[in-house]
């Protein structure tokens, strides 16, 4: 992949291009689906959790046959292979790690979990939070509130 140069923190730094292009021309050839998993850089600004100048990144790009939940499934099974594999293979460094970070094992629903933007906003709306028009970014809070909304719901 080609690279270019871009200012990242007063200091020039060759960032690779985005393989999107790549992937959708191998889904045009007739591959059904393409990962990648590579290192992601961005020059924001940003000092949140939320906003990570570098991470390694998951992508996917696959052809749908039918309907977008095929995207939902698929993320979804890969996701609780990944979370339920870290459980049992790396369970004795979990251990280690929430004797200092509080955590849980992620939890997961059998299928995929859809939450619909007006059903979000009637959830916030019944936690207290003032959505205004609905049409507004979540916050953290917002976010979290939702969070343990689904888990009572799904326990």
């Amino acid at each position: 992949a080609g690279v270019f140069t871009t200012d990242y923190f007063g200091t020039t730094a060759c960032l690779a291009q985005s393989p999107q292009l790549y992937k959708q021309m191998a889904i045009s050839s007739d591959m059904d689906r393409v990962f990648e998993i590579g290192p992601v850089f961005r020059a924001e600004n940003s000092h949140t959790r939320r906003h990570l100048c570098e991470f390694t990144g998951l992508d996917l790009e696959m052809a749908i046959d039918d309907h977008y939940m095929e995207t939902l499934e698929v993320i979804h099974n890969m996701f609780k292979y990944i979370f339920a594999g870290l459980e049992t293979r790396w369970a004795k460094e979990l251990s280690a790690i929430r004797e200092q970070y509080e955590s849980e094992p992620v939890e997961f629903t059998e299928e995929p979990c859809v939450l619909h933007w007006p059903e979000a906003m009637e959830i916030l709306g019944a936690e207290g939070f003032d959505i205004g028009d609905g049409m507004g970014d979540l916050t953290g809070a917002m976010e979290l509130a939702l969070g343990r909304a689904i888990l009572f719901f799904y326990s």
